[in-house]
C-alpha cells in the first residue's frame, strides 16, 4: 500500500494556471492570425483592383481597338464599345476577387479547425491535471493516515524521496538496488 501511495505522480497546482494560460495564449494566436490572413486577402483584393484598372482594362481596350474596322469613328463608337467591355472587365474582376475569397475562406476554415483541435487538447490537458492533482491531494491525505497508523514510526515521505532518487539514478543496477534497500531498511528500523 505505501509503495503503491509513493507511486502517483506529483503534479504542481500551478500547472492548472500554466495551462489556462497556455489556452489564453492559443486563443489569442488564434485571432492573430485570422487577422493577418484577413489583412493579406485585404490587400490582395486592392491588388486585383488595380490589376484591372491598370493592366486588363487597358490591355482589352487596346486589344478592342485593334478588331475595329479602319474609318471607325472611335469617338462616335466608344460608349457602345465601352458597353461591351465593362461586363467583361467587371466579370474578370468579380472571378478574381470570387478565387481570393474562396482561398481565404478555406485558411481561415483551416484555421479555425486547427484552433478547434488546439481547445479540445488544452481542455483534456486541464482535466488530466486537475485529477492528477486530485490524485496526488488524496495521496497525500493517505500518506497522512499511514503514518498516523504507524505511529509516526515510518517515515513514509523519505522512503518516497528515497524510491524517487532510485528511479531517477537508473535503478537497474545492483549496487544502486543494494543502496536502496539499505536506505529503506535504516528508515524503516530507526523508527
Amino acid at each position: 500500500m505505501v509503495l503503491l501511495a509513493s507511486s502517483c505522480a506529483k503534479i504542481p497546482v500551478e500547472s492548472l494556471t500554466l495551462t489556462q494560460m497556455i489556452a489564453s495564449e492559443g486563443a489569442r494566436m488564434h485571432q492573430l492570425n485570422i487577422v493577418l490572413i484577413n489583412g493579406m486577402f485585404k490587400e490582395k483584393r486592392v491588388q486585383v483592383d488595380l490589376f484591372i484598372k491598370d493592366t486588363y482594362a487597358p490591355t482589352l481596350l487596346k486589344e478592342f481597338k485593334s478588331r475595329v474596322p479602319d474609318g471607325t469613328d472611335l469617338n462616335a463608337e466608344l460608349p457602345e464599345m465601352m458597353e461591351s467591355l465593362i461586363p467583361k472587365i467587371v466579370g474578370q474582376r468579380d472571378q478574381m476577387q470570387a478565387a481570393l475569397e474562396a482561398q481565404r475562406i478555406k485558411l481561415v476554415t483551416k484555421l479555425d479547425a486547427d484552433f478547434a483541435n488546439y481547445k479540445e487538447a488544452t481542455a483534456i490537458l486541464k482535466e488530466l491535471l486537475e485529477s492528477a492533482i486530485k490524485v496526488n491531494d488524496e495521496r497525500k491525505a493517505l500518506l497522512n493516515q499511514l503514518n498516523k497508523l504507524s505511529g509516526n514510526k515510518i517515515d513514509l515521505a523519505k522512503i518516497e524521496e528515497s524510491l524517487d532518487d532510485f528511479i531517477i539514478k537508473g535503478g537497474n543496477i545492483g549496487g544502486k538496488i543494494t543502496d536502496l534497500n539499505q536506505r529503506i531498511n535504516s528508515l524503516v528500523e530507526t523508527n
